[in-house]
């Protein structure tokens, strides 16, 4: 859905609820003060949901502009060649629209998160103010259209990170064949042109149409021997480490500065701008719960003197109540911080960007240092071994972070 969409549904509902809140007033029948609450809890759904995403392409956006001078400064030399300019490296097809399934699943995730909260909210100012009216009624059925939709969602959506993980896999592996084919290792070692052509077709066709289950066994440095067995490509290039040497030492150099400035500086590049990022929103989230710690507690105070001061008199005022809504809605709050912290695992993600990361600098140094003596015997074999060190620690990379986003259903708590 594109911003524009949302934009347009967030608005329609706005207007909906605004023309049921003046046809409410204008009528004052109990039918219209039952629904109203629910119309507005409808309301907050779609808010929720779009709300979301309208502020996540916002921050996208932020975040483009904010980092442009960075993204600029490791941009590729103009004279580094780049990968798509190499025989048989093909240009991916533009497909159709790329999804955010990313945000899909956060924004549900966030509005399961959200769900229980409301619910308490809803009932407390019910109990609080409404206990005898009508409009208190549709303030309870709003609380169970809100409990109800949160069972709905994690009995119906099952596995919901599965379609967001198995479409970064599959780009991943897109991209790592993408060098494997540029460096000729792994399963193009050794290969002559046609040969090539015809393995390169059946790969891609295969990571097109895999499912997860055959992109995580794709993802392996090896493949299967025709005898059935497992071949790991390391050993085969350690097997082969003298074989099919390039004669010309500045193609040499022209493929490593291609390889160095289009797939490790600028997956080093993705990677720690994706940990800062994971640290913000680890540090938000976390502001947000000790505030609201702190702040039930001052509430719980100020609620306890407050009833000791009308003890013996006739209810509460309407100042005690008010504070009373305050007091059951902070835990809540800080339920609501704490479950969207687990959802983003942002402190977890960024531990793991930031290890892969150091890991690729350590790359990037060492192949600086066989540019600078590309031309003696066994450089070609060393920046070979050094690709797939490389592609194995992004891989480990994608491990990872698949464990660590992966859910069987959505967690739901009240």
């Amino acid at each position: 859905m594109r911003t524009a969409v949302r934009i347009g549904v967030f608005a329609t509902a706005s207007a909906v609820l605004a023309g049921w809140l003046a046809l409410t007033r204008s009528h004052g029948g109990t039918f219209w003060l039952v629904s109203l609450p629910v119309v507005g809890a409808l309301w907050l759904l779609v808010c929720l949901d779009c709300g979301y995403l309208l502020g996540r392409d916002v921050a996208h956006r932020v975040r483009r502009r904010s980092s442009r001078q960075r993204r600029r400064a490791w941009e590729p030399d103009a004279s580094v060649r780049r990968p798509i300019d190499y025989p048989y490296v093909l240009r991916r097809s533009a497909g159709d629209e790329p999804q955010d399934h990313q945000g899909r699943f956060r924004a549900k995730g966030i509005r399961l998160a959200t769900l229980p909260a409301l619910a308490v909210v809803f009932l407390t100012v019910q109990t609080l103010f409404l206990a005898d009216s009508p409009l208190g009624i549709g303030f309870v059925y709003a609380q169970c259209l809100f409990l109800l939709w949160m069972v709905w969602t994690v009995w119906t959506q099952q596995e919901p990170s599965r379609t967001w993980v198995t479409s970064r896999v599959r780009y991943e592996l897109f991209r790592r064949e993408m060098f494997l084919l540029l460096t000729a290792v792994g399963p193009y070692l050794d290969r002559s042109g046609p040969e090539i052509e015809r393995i390169r077709d059946a790969r891609l066709a295969r990571l097109a149409a895999a499912d997860l289950a055959d992109l995580l066994f794709f993802s392996r440095l090896g493949d299967r021997t025709a005898e059935g067995g497992e071949r790991d490509w390391r050993d085969e290039l350690w097997r082969r480490r003298d074989s099919a040497r390039t004669t010309d030492p500045a193609a040499l150099v022209e493929l490593m500065r291609t390889y160095l400035d289009h797939r490790i500086r600028r997956q080093a590049l993705f990677l720690e701008l994706a940990a800062e990022r994971c640290e913000r929103s680890e540090n938000s989230t976390g502001r947000v719960a000790k505030a609201a710690v702190l702040g039930a507690a001052g509430v719980a105070v100020v609620y306890g003197a407050l009833v000791s001061a009308q003890s013996g008199g006739d209810g509460q005022s309407t100042g005690a109540s008010a504070v009373a809504l305050l007091a059951a809605g902070f835990p809540p709050l800080c339920n609501l911080a704490l479950a969207v912290q687990n959802l983003l695992a942002s402190q977890r993600l960024a531990t793991s960007y930031r290890e892969t990361r150091q890991e690729l600098l350590e790359r990037e140094q060492a192949l600086h240092v066989l540019l600078a003596d590309a031309g003696r015997p066994g450089a070609e074999a060393e920046f070979r071994a050094l690709v797939l060190r490389t592609e194995a620690a992004l891989g480990e990379e994608n491990r990872r972070w698949r464990v660590i986003v992966a859910k069987p259903e959505y967690d739901a708590g009240l």
